[in-house]
């Protein structure tokens, strides 16, 4: 048996610990192997087996680099290091949304009949909104066959997948091992004490609670976390909180390793900063594996902090108590402004959804403000880090408010300050590292030569897929929402020239009744007039009957945002052949039924955007008639860039549809950054074209173009005029 195991990075962290153990348990084992990654490797030691290949790495776009090109080199690399294929390849992260060519290697690897494992240690749908539109499109995103196999960290994710369609016999718990280390003495509990996040300070990890607890913990006490984000993008949240602490003058360090040392005549080693340590904390809002709930009984240390169901019950499984931890620090609702909160609220559910590419269900605002002020208190650890430092602010001004905050364990509430300086005093671990055993590195690597051994003795079979949208909505609901699982606010880009438009139709060039397929009695006659014309029979409802048609075709859809074509319905209800051709005859019900006419100064800015040389286009839910409503206006759109709904089965706001679009403007070499969409629905147009990275345009001019929904586009306009002269910018 060879293996070789892929990463986008071998950097200091969790996977990348992980990695190491794994190389260990195979070394042992005598399995030659080799880790193919894109960066990194400098903190590890040498002996490891280890090929750099950079296009592994971190990137939202790969340039000229192929999936197909990666695989051949990975596949050359990998003969090279082992003399031959290697019989496993083990992929760590596939689906992060970290590189968009790894879960297409994935694909072709599995759809060749290799033997894979898939370790999923993190997910972008829960709770990373941010790498999400890397992966949205990806429709094979979690393959399975006898031949591929999921590793998970934990049962909640185990059981994501297996209720998504994933076989209970393609996957497994593999739990990261926990390498042993030296206890240190208890420390007395006289001395200060010392408390240390062995983490690196990202937004997920709840800063703000660190400090919030720095500020209410006894006078001596101090607080370290060891290192910051390497990633830019997680930094600035990491030194707003390090400046807020100076400022506030807390008891609390950031990015400690390397910079201080815990005690005099320690050095500033990551190793001395936990043999000081009296305490380790956590107060991680997420987590896959949580490595330092048992880091801290490996090192003899008691933790305290935030607790995580998810984990602990594992933990508790095997009659580990990990620490001292709360499920909810409370503070009172009238310490905040409702108003603002709610502003957070709406702002980051809308940013995440967008993000997500998903509709915001128009209850979850003021659901979820009830539900987080319930019973008058509110969890300090689900607050936008403004609001907390806010909190933070008014606790430390006035020593009245100290005694307010609450801790609630296992249901009962006690006073927060008080129950802190209980644990701080406490200096013995709840559990011992004898009882680690089931993390113990021999239990590691007896279950992943069990998952290697099953799929190597597997023969091929049929390759399938879960549903990716199964698992988002699992994860994206309003039970899991966390103000530090949104996504972040983007940096502004700076605006690119406008090499196409693409319009949307009803509302945006043509106004048309609003209400659409819907029984209708009074238009009836008009339909069963055009029908017996037409040749046919008609039913005694032609509206009714479309409608029921239209509400089976959508219940037995098997996509999100299901699409008709109303030839076909039409073809079932008159009971015709398939193929008869009745285009001419639903022109004419259209007509009769549902108008349309062209919303005033459209056709004339469209006719200046074409003179201009600029590539026009259309992107609308509309049927076979639409075009012609259009006029001779229609003939100004470049077919390959004209997509409409009912040539796909598919409606707006389905990202699809914008994927689509987005590849045919390719084919002219144009980016969505060099488009502008141009739509009067701000959750069917603004949203859904903005997280496919299209500058943006609502139009507000018309009666018939006003829609329900927030959005933020990057023009807003009401006369046409507006959008030519922002379009077609003269020369300066």
């Amino acid at each position: 048996m060879t293996v070789a195991i892929i990463h986008y990075h071998l950097e200091l962290g969790g996977v990348s610990q992980v990695i190491v153990a794994a190389s260990s348990a195979l070394t042992r084992a005598g399995i030659p192997h080799v880790i193919l990654v894109g960066s990194g490797g400098a903190d590890f030691p040498a002996s490891l087996p280890l090929r750099i290949v950079p296009e592994l790495g971190y990137t939202t776009d790969p340039g000229e680099t192929t999936s197909s090109q990666l695989t051949q080199k990975l596949r050359q690399l990998a003969f090279e290091a082992l003399g031959a294929p290697p019989h496993i390849w083990h992929f760590h992260n596939h689906s992060l949304g970290k590189n968009p060519l790894v879960p297409e290697i994935v694909d072709h690897l599995c759809t060749a009949q290799e033997r894979v494992v898939l370790q999923i240690h993190d997910l972008a749908e829960s709770g990373r909104p941010g790498n999400y539109p890397l992966i949205a499109n990806c429709r094979k995103l979690y393959p399975f066959s006898s031949r591929i196999h999921y590793a998970f960290l934990n049962t909640s994710d185990l059981e994501t997948f297996t209720q998504a369609g994933l076989p209970r016999g393609n996957c497994s718990i593999l739990p990261n091992p926990i390498p042993s280390a030296s206890a240190h003495p208890t420390a007395d509990s006289s001395a200060p004490a010392i408390v240390l996040a062995p983490v690196r300070g990202v937004r997920r990890k709840n800063l703000g609670e660190m400090v919030f607890l720095a500020a209410m913990a006894p006078s001596g006490s101090g607080f370290a976390v060891s290192r910051a984000p390497r990633n830019p993008d997680a930094r600035p949240i990491h030194d707003t909180w390090r400046r807020f602490a100076n400022r506030q003058r807390l008891p609390i360090e950031f990015d400690v390793v390397g910079r201080f040392s815990p005690a005099a005549g320690a050095t500033s080693s990551f190793e001395d900063w936990v043999r000081h340590a009296t305490h380790f904390i956590t107060t991680s809002v997420a987590e896959g594996f949580g490595l330092p709930f048992l880091e801290a009984i490996a090192h003899g240390k008691p933790l305290f902090g935030r607790n995580l169901p998810h984990l602990t019950r594992e933990h508790a499984r095997h009659g580990i108590q990990t620490g001292q931890l709360y499920d909810r620090l409370l503070i009172p609702v009238d310490w905040i402004d409702l108003t603002i909160l709610n502003d957070h609220l709406t702002t980051d559910l809308e940013r995440s959804h967008r993000a997500y590419q998903r509709p915001l269900p128009s209850a979850w605002i003021d659901t979820l403000l009830a539900t987080l002020g319930k019973d008058g208190w509110l969890d300090f650890g689900n607050l936008p880090e403004a609001i907390q430092q806010g909190i933070i602010e008014r606790f430390t001004s006035d020593p009245a408010h100290h005694g307010i905050p609450e801790v609630e364990i296992n249901g009962g509430r006690q006073p927060a300050a008080a129950w802190l300086s209980a644990v701080l005093h406490n200096r013995r671990p709840t559990a011992t590292p004898e009882q680690l055993a089931p993390y113990s590195s021999t239990i590691y690597q007896e279950n992943l030569l069990n998952i290697y051994q099953a799929i190597q003795a597997s023969p091929e079979s049929d390759l399938a897929h879960v549903s990716p949208d199964r698992i988002l909505t699992r994860f994206l609901t309003a039970g899991q929402f966390h103000f530090l699982l949104t996504a972040l606010k983007p940096p502004t880009p700076q605006p690119k020239a406008c090499r196409a438009v693409i319009f949307d139709i009803y509302g945006t060039l043509l106004a048309a009744p609003r209400g659409g397929v819907r029984p209708d009695p009074l238009s009836d006659p008009i339909l069963r007039e055009i029908l017996r014309n037409a040749g046919h029979t008609p039913p005694a409802s032609p509206s009714s009957e479309l409608h029921a048609a239209v509400v089976r075709h959508h219940q037995a859809a098997e996509t999100t945002f299901p699409e008709v074509d109303l030839r076909i319905l039409w073809r079932k209800i008159l009971d015709l052949p398939p193929g008869t051709e009745v285009t001419e005859m639903v022109l004419e019900l259209e007509n009769a039924w549902h108008p349309a006419r062209p919303i005033p100064g459209a056709e004339q800015a469209i006719q200046a955007l074409a003179r201009s040389g600029i590539s026009l286009g259309l992107l609308s839910n509309a049927q076979c008639n639409t075009l012609a409503d259009l006029g001779d206006v229609s003939f100004l759109f470049a077919p390959e860039l004209t997509v409409l709904s009912y040539q796909h089965g598919i409606a707006k706001p389905a990202p699809e549809l914008f994927q689509i679009i987005s590849e045919r403007l390719a084919g002219r070499g144009i980016s969505p950054a060099e488009t502008l969409f141009v739509g009067n629905d701000p959750l069917h147009d603004i949203l859904p074209a903005a997280a496919a990275g299209f500058q943006t345009a609502l139009f507000t001019g018309h009666p018939d173009s006003l829609r329900p929904g927030d959005s933020k586009p990057d023009l807003t306009f009401s006369r046409w005029s507006e959008l030519i002269s922002t379009v077609i910018r003269k020369p300066s």
